[in-house]
């Protein structure tokens, strides 16, 4: 369905796309060729009032069952282009998506909640908080959310992220690996060791299997995008695994046994 069939505007047919997902029996009425447009609606319809979340998480494999991956990909393509516009307003209607669909759609939903979230309190950074609750407070938060944060390498963020390390052990190990290595997660990382060290056999995997990446950055994004006339990330410094494992050596060789830093040392080509 076009969203200007009937004369429609483009609003007019979300409200009404999202009144019909709103209504149990009228949502099941919905096709795969309206599903799309009608989950980006009812997301954008919920998005200031969290109460919801819960709500929008029940319709949501209703979703899942009438669209392929690609419809929902378009679907956040569309939601996405639809909040630049608007300067991030309604930016909490990612947050389904990132905690409901499979692993790239939920990383790459999370990553909007990141960039497109508008500041809040004087915090730039409100999609990470964001994120950091949802991980803190939902079980059913998956790893995408914390890869999303990791993968933004910008050490800015790395204060926000200190509440996470006192999740359980189980749930850690849930969420970890997130990420290649870069000056974040492996910051993130080292600091979790220094305040668990009974964590180190889960440090020790994670750190091995974080390795596989030509380079180590540090960059600096600019969030929320929407606010600059031509975003680019900006690489601070990059070092090889081998050089960046030199950098971790003294902060692992007093909390990792011999055969774990060796692990981390092959693992990194040092």
């Amino acid at each position: 369905m076009g969203i200007h069939q009937d004369n429609f505007t483009m609003l007019s047919e979300l409200e009404r796309l999202a009144a019909m997902v709103q209504d149990p029996q009228r949502r099941l009425e919905l096709g795969a060729v309206e599903w799309p447009l009608a989950m980006m609606a009812f997301c954008l319809l919920i998005s200031n009032d969290e109460s919801r979340l819960d709500e929008a998480l029940e319709v949501y494999p209703l979703f899942l069952s009438h669209t392929e991956e690609t419809a929902r990909q378009k679907s956040l393509s569309l939601l996405e282009n639809f909040i630049k516009m608007r300067k991030g307003e309604g930016w909490r209607a990612f947050i389904p998506y990132a905690l409901s669909d499979t692993e790239p759609i939920a990383k790459r939903a999370a990553g909007l909640v990141i960039l497109m979230a508008k500041p809040e309190e004087g915090e730039r950074f409100t999609g990470v908080q964001t994120l950091v609750k949802l991980l803190q407070q939902r079980a059913d938060a998956p790893r995408a959310l914390l890869a999303a944060i990791f993968d933004l390498a910008d050490l800015r963020v790395e204060p926000l992220l200190a509440p996470l390390q006192a999740l359980p052990e189980s749930r850690l190990g849930e969420l970890l690996p997130a990420s290649m290595a870069n000056r974040l997660s492996c910051n993130w990382i080292l600091s979790l060791l220094k305040q668990r060290p009974e964590l180190s056999t889960l440090v020790t995997d994670s750190l091995c299997a974080m390795a596989n990446t030509p380079v180590v950055m540090d960059v600096v994004v600019p969030v929320p995008v929407w606010s600059f006339e031509s975003p680019k990330v900006q690489p601070l410094h990059g070092w090889t695994p081998a050089e960046y494992f030199a950098r971790m050596r003294p902060e692992l060789e007093p909390v990792l046994s011999p055969e774990q830093l060796e692990e981390v040392k092959q693992a990194y080509q040092a």
